[in-house]
């Protein structure tokens, strides 16, 4: 097959969009299939655009067998919803101008959401080249914007949202939601049931490091029980519940709180550990991709955060990530994500927004080191057999290969 793959997010960026367009290509590539990735250049989670791709509008290179295009886009330093949705708008057009001069023919389009205007891109090339379209829905918009407050019921824009999303699910072939509570909301939506093909997100274990050096000796954590968040701080993440079971944890000098990463909720959480004077907690920026090993070596134990209970069907990648580096996770989530954990006995989950929860959690755990290690080990058996990148790949190879029977018969 000829398969064209959209993404706002690809490497050098990191994080689970670009991990799962990356490990998707690049399976779909190994398996024999001619790909191509259409993507912008790369500045989510950076400082500024890398050097090699900086002052460029378009360019071409080669990733893991994988013929890469990329497209310019807005960026700036600030992340205020404006300047967000000037980066969304702007690679919307760009991805569909550069797209619509690729050579071609595609078999098939793959278009990666959010945001949700990669969907539109995704409708308009598939015409161009005459192709059946896929939807890759890793966050449904805008039902999570509702949830999270970000849009009034009946607003305008919540409307015009709306009918974005029911646009693109309408001119889809076959939508690929990545959690079971995503397909159900599809489903209560209207759409039929065989149009969605459930492709959970995974690990792609070639990268995984489990050699890595820690960096308890760097950081002065040498004898700590080590709890850490490592991602993104944003607002459907709710991180400052970190800082506030920290603070319930505060007489404990041999648990630390470590919280690595970048995002719009980073400065609350600042603001809080700087008005509790958390001795115990220590905040770095966004770190390297390649430093990500050796902060996951360094823990005991991982959080993965939830805002709000509000929010269903989300399983996040970075418990997945610690699962592949044999960490236990807790889990702020008792819906799809707390049943993956408890199903794979991999780690705890608590309720959304209770600090105290969180804060018993981390003190089982470190009481109980021997069922800490049991649930890491749980949690890489279920990365091996449930949730590995390469199977997953041939779960989407399938689902390409059927619309294509179906769009020829």
């Amino acid at each position: 097959m000829k398969i064209l793959y959209l993404s706002h997010y690809f490497p050098p960026e990191f994080g689970a969009a670009a991990a799962r367009a990356h490990s998707m290509t690049r399976w779909l590539a190994r398996f024999g299939h001619e790909v191509t990735a259409l993507t912008a250049l790369p500045n989510y989670l950076l400082d500024e655009i890398p050097a090699s791709y900086r002052g460029k509008r378009w360019m071409q290179e080669t990733i893991d067998g994988v013929r890469v295009y990329r497209a310019w886009l807005y960026t700036s330093p600030k992340r205020d919803n404006g300047r967000r949705m000037a980066n969304y708008l702007s690679f919307m057009a760009s991805s569909w101008w550069r797209g619509r001069k690729l050579a071609g023919p595609y078999d098939v389009v793959i278009a990666s959401s959010p945001p949700l205007f990669m969907g539109l891109t995704g409708v308009a090339l598939a015409r161009r080249f005459q192709a059946p379209l896929v939807f890759d829905v890793r966050d449904l918009w805008p039902e999570v914007g509702v949830r999270l407050g970000a849009f009034r019921p009946g607003s305008l824009m919540l409307r015009t949202w709306d009918k974005m999303a029911d646009y693109v699910y309408r001119n889809a072939a076959a939508i690929a939601p990545v959690t079971h509570g995503m397909r159900e909301d599809m489903i209560l939506r209207g759409l039929p049931a065989e149009k969605l093909h459930l492709i959970p997100n995974g690990i792609d274990l070639d990268f995984v490091q489990e050699d890595a050096p820690d960096l308890r000796a760097e950081l002065g954590l040498a004898d700590k029980f080590v709890v850490l968040y490592a991602g993104l701080l944003g607002t459907i993440h709710g991180p400052e519940i970190i800082a506030e079971a920290a603070n319930m944890l505060r007489e404990r000098d041999d648990i630390h709180f470590l919280i690595v990463g970048d995002g719009v909720r980073r400065e609350a959480i600042a603001a809080r550990v700087r008005a509790l004077r958390l001795e115990n907690v220590t905040m770095l920026p966004m770190q390297p991709q390649d430093s990500v090993p050796r902060f996951l070596q360094t823990a005991d134990i991982c959080l993965a955060t939830l805002a709000s209970s509000g929010v269903k069907g989300v399983v996040h990648y970075k418990m997945l990530e610690a699962w592949a580096y044999r960490r236990p996770v807790i889990i702020t989530d008792e819906d799809e994500g707390g049943n993956l954990a408890r199903s794979c006995e991999a780690g705890l989950a608590t309720p959304a927004g209770d600090a105290r929860a969180l804060a018993d959690a981390v003190l089982q755990l470190e009481a109980n080191r021997d069922l800490a290690r049991r649930m890491g080990e749980n949690g890489r058996r279920c990365i091996e057999e449930r949730l590995n990148r390469e199977a997953l790949a041939r779960k989407m190879e399938h689902v390409l290969e059927t619309i294509l029977k179906q769009s020829t018969t």
